[in-house]
């Protein structure tokens, strides 16, 4: 067996160090990312950076401009709609798969578990960003589990490319801002989402696949459209005030 290239080991690890600065804001939406520059602060050579860029256009993070270089990838809206729309086709698949295989106990015990962690958030008095954040990593540990349960490693990869592009989500696929963060987060929201999760646990508990796959489609797409009307409502803001 032949080692791995060193040159394509250190590209691979500046990309994911680019990616991460680009899905954390620290590379705005429209910047250029300059190749020496960035070689001689990460302490490697040109190569694997243009190496890195390369693999970060492919995977539609970064866009080349013909005599200016790689600059970040800029969305709208309508890039919003479309992500979440293959995104919930893509989980409502998995969901399908789940049920027509049917839920081992282990398995269903888990989900339960899950629920019932997220009711505990969900009665508690106090609603704030430390609450939110908490259900948003409860609720994203409930979405990758039906992924691993699913078992079906083309489209575990397809929904993540979904959740990652467009850059709305920094690195830990939490909102950029406060603003769109407490839009999805916000208790009246996370309730609405708490009682999708538990029908979807019933309809895969019950074997129905059609019900599964109903309900999860319809519980991305809500949040799709929350999404999508703030987004245009801010565009709409911006141009006024231009």
């Amino acid at each position: 067996m032949n080692p791995p290239d060193p040159s394509r080991t250190r590209a691979l690890s500046v990309a994911e160090t680019l990616r991460n600065r680009i899905f954390d804001g620290i590379f705005s939406p429209g910047s250029h990312l300059m190749e020496i520059t960035l070689a001689n602060e990460l302490g490697v050579s040109r190569t694997p950076v243009r190496g890195a860029m390369a693999r970060l256009a492919d995977e539609g993070l970064l866009v080349y401009v013909p005599n200016k270089g790689f600059q970040v990838r800029r969305f709208n809206a309508k890039d919003v709609f479309d992500a979440f729309s293959v995104r919930a086709n893509l989980e409502a698949m998995a969901c399908r798969l789940i049920a027509e295989h049917g839920l081992e106990r282990e398995a269903h015990e888990c989900l339960q578990g899950m629920l019932d962690a997220q009711r505990a958030v969900l009665k508690e008095k106090q609603w704030d960003d430390d609450r939110a954040l908490c259900w948003h990593d409860l609720n994203l540990a409930f979405h990758h589990k039906l992924m691993m349960l699913a078992d079906n490693r083309w489209l575990t990869e397809a929904v993540h490319r979904a959740r990652q592009l467009p850059i709305i989500f920094d690195s830990n696929l939490r909102p950029h801002n406060r603003e769109a963060s407490m839009l999805l987060y916000r208790r009246e929201q996370a309730l609405l989402a708490f009682e999708d999760h538990t029908r979807l646990v019933e309809a895969l508990g019950r074997r129905d696949a059609a019900e599964a796959e109903a309900i999860m489609r319809e519980h991305i797409t809500s949040n799709r459209d929350l999404l999508v009307l703030h987004l245009r409502k801010n565009a709409d803001r911006t141009r006024t005030l231009a």
